[in-house]
């Protein structure tokens, strides 16, 4: 199973340009809301038609500008699934699901009720379901229609947050015994990173990163992505030589682990990466705690440099011994400077 396409859409505040390649791949497409990741589904699907490009899955021309091909929705064999399910309300489960078989089976309704955990529910209507049996019932309607490939719009972002756990934990499930490629758009970096294995970035439109979900969160390699993935710490730089800069924002100077390419002018250091140290150490530099916060496991602290108003983010768990001093000495490894473009 493969997925290749390279499309352009112009839209209103930008152009997507997207270009992917993937096999059998469960693949996360993340990016900040409006970024263009739903879009992006609608037109491997077929609800929207792209300006330039392709789209090929296992082989099959879905859409070619060129060539003037663009099959309709119902003979692209791709399952959607949007974010409110769209369940027919009119319908029972046992209908609902049904209604995407291409021949008419109850043999085959009953073996997707069986799958899917449904047969008690089975003449319930959608409203009468919770948010969890409601996806499941729009998985199982999804699956009966053969589909060869998965896009999964936001598919938790309706659901409560004990819900949410419940049924993520069916979907990973589900989405590790499907047979061919899985694409989950998401906004939230953890559902991204417990799901999937790929990452695809989009930025204002932009194919900006793609490939292994924990390289990309271990190393990103623009600003863009290290926001996207969770770091909150940002500054500018300044290099004095290969392996060393000052960091603007801070006021301070940094040893790093890898060379400083011409092209890099951001460092991103990830908040529960830094541990307290010594005068003396290295790339370690005295902070004042101007304010904190507490949630169920963790401490954040807010710091600042004698150099610089700028916030540095600090971060750890409670069960940490740390200084409870007005003034504290950070310490940051080399290994965990992000060395980041713009």
């Amino acid at each position: 199973m493969s997925l290749e396409l390279k499309i352009k859409k112009k839209l209103q505040e930008f152009t997507l340009s997207a270009e992917i390649t993937s096999q059998d791949d469960l693949t996360a497409l993340l990016g900040a809301s409006g970024s263009g990741k739903s879009m992006l589904l609608k037109c491997i699907a077929g609800i929207e038609t792209p300006d330039e490009g392709y789209i090929r899955l296992n082989g099959r021309t879905l859409f070619d500008s060129q060539k003037k091909i663009n099959l309709k929705p119902q003979k692209r064999k791709v399952g959607i699934l949007f974010q409110n399910y769209a369940l027919f309300p009119n319908f029972t489960v046992r209908q609902n699901i049904a209604s995407g078989l291409k021949k008419k089976s109850n043999q085959r309704t009953n073996q997707l009720l069986q799958q899917f955990e449904l047969e008690n529910i089975a003449n319930q209507y959608g409203e009468e379901l919770s948010g969890g049996q409601q996806q499941r019932v729009a998985l199982a309607r999804l699956l009966a229609s053969e589909p060869e490939i998965l896009l999964l719009d936001e598919p938790f972002s309706a659901l409560d947050t004990f819900l949410k756990d419940k049924v993520e934990l069916e979907m990973k499930n589900f989405i590790n015994n499907y047979q061919g490629d899985v694409f989950i758009v998401t906004h939230n970096r953890n559902e991204a990173y417990r799901l999937c294995e790929k990452l695809i970035i989009l930025h204002q439109g932009e194919t900006l990163e793609q490939g292994d979900l924990k390289r990309i969160f271990a190393k990103p390699k623009y600003l863009a992505t290290s926001k996207l993935t969770g770091c909150k710490n940002f500054s500018a730089i300044e290099k004095i030589s290969d392996y060393q800069l000052r960091a603007l924002d801070w006021g301070i100077e940094l040893t790093t682990n890898e060379k400083i390419s011409i092209d890099i002018s951001y460092i991103g250091i990830r908040s529960h990466y830094f541990q307290t140290g010594q005068v003396g150490e290295q790339n370690t530099f005295e902070v004042t705690v101007i304010d904190q916060t507490e949630s169920p496991f963790e401490i954040q602290k807010y710091c600042q440099t004698e150099y610089s108003d700028e916030i540095i983010w600090w971060e750890y768990e409670k069960n940490q011994k740390a200084a409870e001093n007005f003034s504290v000495y950070l310490k940051i490894s080399p290994k965990n400077i992000q060395l980041l473009k713009n």
